[in-house]
C-alpha cells in the first residue's frame, strides 16, 4: 500500500521553495510584485503559492512597490529617460500611474533639461547641419520619452550655446 501524499505539506515545501526564490531575487535588486508573480511562475510556482508568498514578502517589508517606483525612477531618470517613456514601462511594471506620479513629484525633474541633457550626451554640442540630422535627433528623443515641446526647448538651447 503506498503511503498517501500530504498535499498541505507539498503546499507547504512548495511556498519554502518560492520564498527562497523571491529572496534570491529580491537580493538582487527592487522589483515590482508584478516581475515578482511573473518570475515565479515561470519557474513553475503555482498560483496560489505565488500570491501567498508575495503577501508575506509585503507583509515583513521585503517587497513594495512604492519603494520599487521610487528606486526605478530614479534610474529611468538617470538613465536620459523622459516622463512619456518612464509612464509607458511602469504599465509593463505593473506600477499603477498614481506611484508613478508620487515618484516623479518626490524626484521633480526639469524635463526640459533632461532632453536637453540627453540631446548634448547622444549628439553634442554642434547642431544638426540638416532637416534629415535635426529629424534623426528628434526621433531619438521622442523615443525615449520627450515631449514635442521639450525637444524644441532643447534644439533651441543647442542653437543658441553653439552660436556664442
Amino acid at each position: 500500500m503506498k503511503p498517501s501524499i500530504d498535499h498541505t505539506d507539498e503546499h507547504s515545501n512548495d511556498a519554502q521553495q518560492a520564498e527562497e526564490v523571491l529572496v534570491r531575487l529580491m537580493a538582487r535588486r527592487e522589483h515590482s510584485a508584478q516581475e515578482l508573480r511573473q518570475k515565479l511562475k515561470q519557474r513553475g510556482f503555482d498560483h496560489n503559492v505565488v500570491e501567498l508568498v508575495l503577501e508575506k514578502a509585503q507583509q515583513r517589508g521585503w517587497q513594495s512597490d512604492q519603494r520599487f517606483a521610487q528606486v526605478w525612477v530614479r534610474t529611468c531618470i538617470a538613465r536620459g529617460d523622459g516622463a512619456r517613456k518612464i509612464n509607458a514601462q511602469a504599465q509593463k511594471k505593473g506600477l499603477s500611474s498614481e506611484l508613478i506620479q508620487q515618484a516623479l513629484a518626490a524626484e521633480q525633474p526639469n524635463w526640459s533639461d533632461a532632453c536637453f541633457e540627453r540631446l548634448l550626451r547622444k549628439f553634442g554640442e554642434q547642431p544638426p547641419q540638416d532637416q534629415k540630422q535635426r529629424d534623426k535627433i528628434m526621433r531619438h528623443l521622442l523615443q525615449r520619452g520627450f515631449s514635442f515641446d521639450e525637444i524644441k526647448r532643447a534644439l533651441e538651447r543647442q542653437r543658441q550655446g553653439a552660436a556664442d
